[in-house]
């Protein structure tokens, strides 16, 4: 019995050796950026995402919902694939990406609407990413904490292998600052939008730092028999088919709209699926000159136009339409349709720009000789710890 126990004592120890030494790792090749800092949208020019719009067209996506996963080690554990789906579709959603943790669900991964999705990250401050059309999972992570830079390094490696990658839920615990979000580019959208965060200040500070960041809405249920976390928040895509390719395309080009659905707590099942399936409609989203027009067939409470730094620049109550004029000065503007029932229709930015086509102008590279510095840091540390560590065990064995 001793040699068991003795047995098991030396896995243990080497099992956390081992994971402690990838931790370790990680952060030791984590590398210091430079960071251009923001720099707003700018020029003459003005990109509609919606001009591409056909009012027959939307599509109801959710990209986070868990299922069992990992032996049923992580939240979802209750959630079968086929449970998942079921809902979903009585709810009206075309399509659900299940986003399991550091895992590729590949549940109908045979039909041609099947989007290759899960989410990244297993740090305690839940600093994660939707990663939506990956080819593989990354496994690089930082435990703890996470600088800019840190942050920084995993979407440039997420890129790698992500065709649209989402920072998730920034709000929840911190896992993005608003600070952050002045610096941090290459990625593709925010999950402003979650069951248990909203981020609209967030999206708004990414924005107005000059980051082209297209709005996602998810449910992120962990219970999708709980009615207060399924067809809450989601997003509508623009797209003339549920083929992956179709709305890959229209999800880049800013053709969505984020969706937070009025929550009746504990409404019954039966009846989310029925006031779930007749929602109001987006008809249109056109831009003349510098005029953008909106319109939905439902009477909308409020219609505000947004500009940088989440200013109000305009709002019309009671009705099925408004316009305005983007001004001069706003380097985007955004658009909130707010129903009689607390729903909200939140509308990607019309952008200015120049050139050829609309780019993020904000960078955030390598820094060769600050990552040196920091490299060569680490190692007179660790001598010095094992120095001293050595120092104090000579000292215990001599007594």
């Amino acid at each position: 019995m001793k040699l068991f126990f003795r047995l098991l004592s030396r896995f243990l120890i080497t099992f956390l050796v081992i994971v402690l030494g990838v931790v370790i790792m990680f952060y030791l090749l984590a590398p210091v950026y430079q960071f251009s800092g923001p720099v707003p949208f700018s020029g003459k020019k003005l990109y509609n995402p919606y001009q591409h719009m056909n009012s027959d067209n939307w599509l109801k996506y959710n990209f986070q919902v868990q299922s069992k996963a990992w032996m049923g080690l992580t939240s979802g554990r209750d959630n079968t694939n086929t449970l998942i789906d079921s809902i979903y579709h009585q709810l009206g959603f075309d399509h659900v990406a299940t986003s399991d943790y550091q895992k590729i669900n590949t549940f109908k991964s045979d039909d041609r609407a099947y989007i290759p999705t899960y989410e990244h990250g297993y740090n305690i401050f839940k600093t994660h990413q939707v990663c939506i059309d990956s080819k593989k999972v990354l496994w690089t992570d930082l435990l703890f904490w996470q600088t800019l830079s840190m942050k920084q390094w995993i979407l440039d490696l997420l890129d790698k292998d992500t065709r649209f990658v989402v920072l998730a839920h920034p709000l929840l615990r911190g896992g993005y600052t608003l600070n952050d979000m002045k610096y941090l580019t290459n990625y593709e959208g925010i999950e402003v939008l979650n069951n248990m965060r909203v981020s609209i200040n967030h999206w708004d500070e990414a924005l107005s730092s000059g980051q082209r960041a297209w709005i996602i809405a998810n449910d992120d249920a962990h219970d999708v028999t709980n009615s207060n976390e399924v067809g809450r928040r989601f997003t509508l895509i623009n797209s003339p088919s549920d083929e992956r390719e179709k709305v890959m395309e229209a999800l880049e080009q800013g053709n969505a709209i984020g969706v937070d659905f009025f929550r009746i707590n504990d409404e019954p099942m039966q009846d989310k699926y029925l006031r779930s399936r007749s929602l109001p409609v987006l008809t249109n989203a056109s831009l003349n000159s510098d005029t953008f027009f909106v319109s939905v067939n439902t009477t909308a409470a409020n219609i505000r136009f947004i500009g940088q730094n989440g200013r109000l620049l305009y709002q019309l109550s009671d009705t099925t339409q408004a316009s305005f004029v983007v001004p001069d000065t706003e380097p985007y503007m955004r658009t909130e349709i707010e129903f009689y029932d607390k729903s909200v229709f939140y509308l990607n930015p019309v952008i200015r720009y120049s050139g050829d086509k609309i780019s993020t102008k904000k960078t955030a590279t390598v820094d060769p000789s600050k990552t040196l510095y920091l490299r060569i840091g680490y190692f007179i540390t660790a001598l010095l710890i094992a120095y001293f560590l050595r120092r104090y065990l000579s000292k215990r064995v001599t007594k």
